[in-house]
């Protein structure tokens, strides 16, 4: 009978050390969960805007996109603005995961929009504006801006543009 207790005891010690415990999760990020679009979306407890504009200039020509989710509880609302189109709003969604359990640390912001007014988003595809691995002194305010050349961008061809995303996420 003590080989049976002693290898219910192996087998239990691994099962509990790898599961978090309640006193390991910050009680302000309690409701965070694994979802769809991320292992652990704290989505639901944050307000304001995340945004992506884009300009591309060539030929003589700028192409400017402009994207913009505004959050309400985690629910988002997407603008998207197009050079020579008319503006298109439609609901999206919203990952912002943390990396860990506590107050603070690493995260990333996620936001799908749908391409246009009758275009179905797909959670498995991959997201419309993506902030990825910054760091925050406290998770009740993400913000940020960051801009960079633009992905399409190709100085041989006379191809220039630059993308900005900027973020100012607030727990409610």
């Amino acid at each position: 009978m003590p080989t049976a207790r002693f290898t219910f005891l192996l087998l239990l010690v691994p099962a509990i050390s790898s599961a978090p415990l309640a006193a390991q999760v910050s009680p302000l990020w309690s409701k965070c969960r694994s979802d769809t679009l991320s292992t652990y979306n704290c989505a639901q407890y944050y307000s304001g805007t995340v945004s992506l504009t884009s300009n591309l200039t060539y030929a003589g020509s700028t192409t400017t996109v402009s994207i913009t989710a505004a959050v309400t509880s985690g629910r988002v609302t997407c603008k998207t603005m197009k050079s020579g189109e008319p503006p298109v709003e439609a609901g999206g969604m919203l990952a912002v995961q943390h990396d860990g359990t506590l107050d603070a640390g690493g995260y990333e912001v996620l936001v799908w929009c749908p391409e246009g007014s009758r275009a179905r988003l797909d959670r498995t595809a991959a997201p419309t504006i993506a902030v990825r691995k910054v760091e925050a002194a406290d998770y009740a305010t993400l913000s940020g801006k960051d801009q960079y050349e633009h992905p399409d961008a190709d100085s041989v061809n006379g191809v220039t543009g630059t993308e900005t995303l900027s973020w100012n996420l607030r727990r409610q």
